[in-house]
């Protein structure tokens, strides 16, 4: 028998705060963690690590990092963002009411920065906002409104 949703996802938290330093390094590896965790089935473990990724992404596509100058949205990209919808999409759908809302308004606030920052470049942005998208549709009780771009 499966945990409560809000245990299982405070034991998926644990999880990753116990695991996530063996794959620091740039958003590759933190996703490899989310499909070894995806494959698994720890599905919000899964979406943690690919929410990591996410942020990471961020970093690079910003400024910071030196935005689009040093990385360009790729297949990579799509399998990170994707990497992220799914395992959202089945974490819900495993337990519906997980608390997952600060994951999602992290990864749409994160997603919503690069777009901005792609279109700024005079980069297609289509691969971010396809997944802020998707994953308005794996969470649609996740509100986000307030989340700038």
């Amino acid at each position: 028998m499966s945990l409560p949703d809000g245990e299982w996802f405070a034991a998926s938290q644990y999880v990753y705060s116990e695991t996530w330093r063996g794959y620091a390094g740039s958003p590759e590896t933190f996703a490899d963690a989310g499909r070894d965790h995806l494959g698994n089935q720890n599905f919000a473990v899964a979406m943690l690590f690919f929410g990591k990724s996410i942020d990471l992404l961020h970093t690079l596509y910003t400024d910071g990092g030196g935005g689009t100058r040093t990385r360009q949205p790729s297949a990579v990209d799509l399998a990170i963002t994707s990497g992220f919808t799914e395992s959202l999409a089945v974490a819900l759908e495993t337990h519906p009411t997980a608390p997952v809302a600060e994951p999602v308004r992290e990864a749409t606030h994160r997603l919503r920065t690069i777009s901005s920052a792609c279109r700024r470049a005079g980069v297609s942005a289509d691969l971010y906002l396809n997944a802020l998208g998707d994953i308005a549709t794996a969470s649609p009780s996740v509100n986000v409104d307030d989340i700038l771009w």
